[in-house]
């Protein structure tokens, strides 16, 4: 079930990346943002009231409100480096997978090395591919 949800959440990112490329230079930065970062709570925003009305029961912990608040935070300031990085002219083929694989590399030394995740062989293996792939994407 949950590959349904990450394959929407990459065609949603992808959208994400084409429309921040088609606003970038043409919307200040930081505006940009503040538009991006207040319609992206619009669908969270529905489906909580939804929620609510219906009376069920809805998780809230202390921890979790200041890990969303860092993520959201983390948000903010990333997408303010992607506007600034194709309003400079960076192309979304080289741009986007520079991004997307370069938070997958950091993500999962994240995962391995605070969360004490394990890595399977096979999924070393696909991550050091990874890895060459960026470099390739990289560098001429």
């Amino acid at each position: 079930m949950w590959i349904i949800y990450a394959l929407t959440t990459v065609i949603f990112y992808a959208g994400l990346d084409f429309f921040v490329k088609k606003a970038a230079g043409r919307i200040d930065d930081f505006l940009g943002t503040v538009i991006i970062n207040f319609f992206s709570t619009l669908p969270a925003l529905v489906v909580y009231t939804y929620l609510k009305l219906s009376n069920q029961q809805i998780l809230f912990t202390k921890e979790g409100a200041i890990a969303s608040v860092i993520a959201g935070l983390s948000i903010g300031v990333g997408t303010i480096t992607l506007l600034k990085m194709f309003s400079l002219g960076t192309n979304i083929s080289l741009g986007s997978p520079i991004v997307r694989i370069g938070t997958v590399v950091l993500t999962t030394l994240i995962g391995v090395l605070l969360l004490k995740e394990t890595l399977e062989p096979r999924q070393l293996i696909g991550l050091i591919l990874s890895m060459i792939g960026l470099s390739l994407i990289i560098f001429k």
